[in-house]
């Protein structure tokens, strides 16, 4: 326990980084928003997709470097779970390569 000016007392194993980073992506008929999303290292990412239209090929999402390929239903959330310990700009694709997003890792 930490004593704060002696008035409160605090786990001293208490960390002030999130459990779980959560994000939202929505697919239109201009691509991936936002497109670009940013993380820390370390820390289980999870990112939820909604696909909002029939107008676009992005009718999945895949995530090359991490093996992920996952279905976009019309209006129905897909929720992707992910850690990575290693920084650097990770791309996500539509299924036919088309539209582009970016997972920045801090």
């Amino acid at each position: 326990m930490v004593a704060i000016a002696g008035l409160l007392s605090i786990p001293a194993s208490l960390d002030a980084r999130p459990a779980v980073q959560n994000r939202r992506v929505k697919i239109t008929e201009q691509g991936f928003e936002p497109a670009t999303l940013t993380v820390q290292r370390g820390i289980r990412t999870r990112i939820t997709f909604l696909r909002t239209t029939d107008n676009t090929c992005a009718k999945e999402v895949v995530f090359p470097d991490f093996g992920i390929k996952r279905d976009l239903p019309l209006n129905q959330p897909v929720v992707i779970t992910l850690t990575t310990n290693k920084k650097g700009e990770f791309r996500f694709t539509c299924g036919m390569n088309m539209m582009n997003g970016r997972l920045i890792v801090q």
